[in-house]
């Protein structure tokens, strides 16, 4: 039976309210898994073309295990699934989550997956998991890894453009004030102080002046999802906009176009800048070494595709009105 997401807000909480600045590459990752596994016809446009290019790239064996194992965890029907595939860190970027991942505790580990076993049947291997194995908690972080690495990163410009185009949405909204934010969530409803939306079970989060991270999800299309323990910081992934246009049609054949003309590295750099992030941000995001994405922001840079501003102890990057043309994307 479908229930409700109720989050209570004091005023303490208003002040800490934090919009992510783009899509979560962990989130996503058990999030497009579950697209994966979506009868096609319950899926808006744009998931319908991305499932459909994605589904060619799972016929690697490798990348079949790590489905398969990420699957016994977090089934795209599940109610709950354990916290720990989705660490705070990885707002971070993929690299930082990972690393937070392989170094879950045993008592976390153990909590979780005993939690998990309420829901649903486990398979056998989830009780080493639980105990602590080390070698089955690094298959999973590889399992985290292998998707986003096979299934998301070549669609990852089309993920963070549209994550752009709803931040961009949600600061506008801002001239109205902060409740006038909150009341541009969609599904969401706002009627002070409680922000709901339909959730698969009853669930009350009270916010306690602890305030509320909200993370845009372009592979979450139906309703929120919310950290379930209550003692961890309180996070809520929304699906994004669903006026949102659908993916370009020859979208893969630009970016390999793309690749082409600038190498795939820089040209993913190109595109990781649809967010203005610091070097920092961007060799994170990528998993690339600092000093070659620094390298290859130089020469988008003398290009003129990407423009440089130095804001306190940190360098911020954007991209220029040449660089949003190239990429083949209005600027949110």
């Amino acid at each position: 039976m479908a229930g409700t997401l109720s989050i209570h807000f004091t005023p303490a909480d208003f002040l800490h309210v934090r919009f992510a600045r783009s899509p979560d590459p962990m989130w996503e990752a058990i999030l497009g898994l579950h697209v994966l596994t979506t009868p096609a016809d319950r899926l808006p446009a744009r998931l319908r073309l991305w499932r459909g290019r994605a589904r060619t790239r799972v016929r690697r064996p490798d990348v079949r295990g790590a489905l398969r194992l990420l699957h016994d965890l977090a089934p795209s029907d599940a109610t709950y699934w354990p916290d720990f595939l989705t660490p705070a860190e990885s707002e971070e970027g993929l690299t930082a989550g990972l690393r937070v991942l392989r170094e879950t505790s045993r008592a976390r580990l153990e909590r979780e997956v005993r939690e998990a076993s309420r829901h649903r049947p486990l398979p056998a291997w989830t009780r080493r998991l639980a105990a602590g194995d080390p070698t089955l908690l690094d298959a999973v972080a590889d399992a985290v890894g292998h998707v986003h690495g096979s299934l998301l990163t070549p669609d990852w410009s089309e993920v963070e453009a549209v994550g752009a185009a709803d931040r961009a949405r949600r600061m506008e909204a801002l001239e109205g004030g902060l409740g006038a934010v909150l009341a541009s969530f969609k599904p969401f409803v706002w009627r002070e102080p409680v922000l709901s939306a339909p959730y698969p079970v009853d669930r009350t989060i009270r916010l306690r002046g602890r305030g509320l991270r909200l993370v845009p999800s372009f592979f979450c299309h139906t309703r929120p999802v919310a950290i379930a323990d209550p003692r961890l910081p309180p996070v809520v992934v929304y699906p994004l906009h669903a006026g949102d246009p659908p993916a370009p049609p020859h979208g893969a054949r630009q970016e390999a176009a793309l690749a082409r003309l600038l190498g795939t590295n820089r040209a993913r750099v190109l595109a990781a800048l649809a967010t203005t992030r610091t070097t920092g941000d961007v060799a994170a995001r990528l998993a690339l070494p600092a000093s070659s994405v620094s390298g290859h922001l130089t020469v988008l840079r003398n290009a003129g595709l990407v423009t440089s501003d130095r804001a306190g102890m940190h360098v911020t990057h954007r991209l220029t009105p040449r660089g949003w043309h190239l990429l083949g994307r209005r600027r949110g």
